[in-house]
């Protein structure tokens, strides 16, 4: 009787865990997450963008599918998110489940699609305080601001005028004015402002000489050696698209973009021929006054020095 009582508790335990086991693994077979997949005649080419019209309905993976269930994209509305317009890094065949390892691993694989037709990219070096203290963030707009040296208005060489009329000798008392000479191909602007300079200084040296002429070239050309220093603002209401590598609001609050030393603005060609201009006249050192969202005005600004303030 022992015997067959102590089988019986024994065929029991054997039982009752393997009864366990079996209920633990339809358990897991029924926990299952939802991850993001191509359209069965659907496929990317590497540098293509994923729009939402190439993705099917999610394709659900039980927990202990296995590795693959931490490497597929969630269909959580985080994910569509950092999906959306994303660029592939390789290709994805059609009907894939989507692999984090199919794009780039940072926000940079989005930044071309973003780029508003005709518009440009255009890469600042910012510090904290040139970036209000990295309050500025993907999607903010911004005005441009620097300090250069300023050209002041050239000055304009002595007014030298010649006796006579230009061009003719002055005729002496009782001497028949001289036949007019053939018309003559009229002198440069420079050359005549120079010709009446000799005229009224006939011992000027060729010191004289020179400098005049290059006052007078200066001059025409609107050229001054003479400078002020200027804070202008450059551009105002500039959208900013990528904060260091980070395009989203999101994205630019990790750890690994928090602080960053250079942002990313839209501008138009003519915009970002002027900002390279303005980057090389400031030292490379611009600075980002961040806007109001809803305050796209842009104002006439004149430019500040020390008899504006």
């Amino acid at each position: 009787m022992n015997w067959k009582l102590i089988a019986a508790v024994i065929v029991g335990l054997i039982t009752g865990v393997l009864l366990y086991f079996w209920t633990e693994s339809v358990k897991n077979e029924q926990v299952a997450y939802a991850f993001m997949r191509l359209q069965p005649d659907k496929k990317v080419t590497r540098g293509q963008a994923i729009t939402p019209d190439m993705l099917a309905e999610p394709v659900m993976l039980p927990e202990s599918f296995g590795p693959l269930a931490k490497l597929a994209v969630p269909a959580a509305s985080a994910y569509q998110e950092w999906l959306k317009d994303r660029t592939a890094a390789a290709d994805i065949p059609a009907g894939s489940v989507l692999l984090f390892q199919y794009f780039d691993d940072t926000d940079g694989g989005r930044l071309t699609t973003m780029i508003a037709p005709g518009k440009r990219a255009l890469t600042l070096p910012v510090n904290a305080a040139e970036a209000v203290g990295h309050f500025v963030e993907p999607g903010s707009y911004v005005d441009i601001l620097g300090t250069v040296d300023e050209p002041v208005e050239p000055v304009a060489p002595p007014a030298a005028t010649q006796p006579g009329t230009p061009g003719q000798p002055p005729t002496a008392p009782g001497q028949a004015p001289a036949a007019p000479a053939a018309p003559a191909q009229p002198p440069s602007p420079v050359e005549q402002m120079l010709k009446n300079y000799l005229t009224q200084y006939p011992g000027a040296d060729e010191n004289d000489v020179n400098a005049y002429r290059k006052q007078a070239q200066d001059y025409k050309l609107g050229i001054s050696s003479r400078t002020r220093v200027v804070t202008r603002t450059f551009l105002q209401n500039v959208k900013v698209l990528a904060v260091g590598a980070a395009t989203t609001p999101e994205g630019a609050v990790t750890k690994a973009n928090s602080s960053y030393n250079h942002v990313t603005v839209e501008v138009t060609p003519s915009e970002a021929e002027m900002l390279i201009f303005a980057m090389g006249q400031a030292n490379g050192s611009l600075n980002l006054v961040l806007r109001n969202p809803t305050d796209n005005s842009v104002e006439d600004l004149p430019s500040i020095n020390w008899t504006r303030m």
